[in-house]
């Protein structure tokens, strides 16, 4: 701090996609990224729906969020950053459009990366890293928060025992379903005829919809995740 130095028996960066500390610790070796961009918004509107919604578009998808009785956060994400300004991607959504045609700004419009990136390594030494200081899931999968809070038990289970190379290993496996989860969802969002077949087939199978979600949240068996692939795909064929 300033000039003074201050010890410390261990040191965590939970300091965000930016991390100081990740870059201090030299742990900024980068095995996969790959990242969005998104521009956000909030509307004065009443919230249509008490659920967030996701609306694909040819280039770009749209997240909308209820933030209160009478005010809707929207994030437009795409893969390059023209795809993800607002008039461009509203074109593509003119459903939300009419919604959102008379609601009035209640923010400014704000920008961000949204990023799917793993690390060669989360810890060195005395230091960890927890969070999106850590690598990170796109912002579809919706496993942000959680994701943390994962790590963040795993860490401390792995002070407890003086055992950071063990908090690496389970971050590995607690990042590993999300990262297969987000792919899957990017790649549908490439394929716009795939996409919609499958969202057909989940449609006429709401069970199947329930099933794909506890696989995203790691609550099914090898089994069960085996079962739910081969429905989806014989309901594919079937659609």
């Amino acid at each position: 701090l300033s000039s003074r130095r201050i010890r410390a028996r261990w040191i965590v960066g939970t300091d965000g996609q930016g991390s100081r500390v990740r870059r201090w610790a030299g742990l900024d070796q980068t095995a996969r990224c790959k990242q969005r961009y998104a521009t956000r918004r909030h509307y004065r509107v009443r919230p249509w729906s008490e659920y967030m919604e996701i609306h694909w578009g040819a280039t770009a998808q749209a997240y909308v969020t209820p933030i209160g009785d009478k005010e809707v956060c929207v994030v437009m994400i795409a893969e390059s950053p023209e795809y993800a300004a607002f008039d461009r991607a509203m074109e593509e959504i003119p459903a939300l459009g009419n919604k959102l045609a008379a609601a009035e700004l209640s923010s400014r419009e704000r920008g961000a990366l949204t990023m799917m990136r793993t690390l060669r390594h989360v810890q060195r030494g005395n230091v960890a890293l927890v969070g999106d200081a850590s690598g990170g899931v796109d912002a579809i999968t919706g496993e942000g928060l959680r994701l943390a809070f994962q790590q963040a038990f795993a860490l401390a289970a792995a002070l407890k025992q003086e055992d950071l190379p063990g908090y690496e290993q389970a971050h590995r496996q607690i990042v590993k379903r999300p990262m297969l989860m987000g792919g899957l969802m990017l790649w549908l969002g490439r394929n716009p005829k795939i996409r919609r077949r499958v969202i057909q087939a989940l449609d006429g199978k709401p069970e199947l919809f329930a099933g794909l979600v506890a696989t995203h949240l790691g609550h099914v068996s090898a089994k069960e995740l085996l079962f739910t692939g081969a429905s989806i795909g014989w309901r594919l064929l079937a659609v």
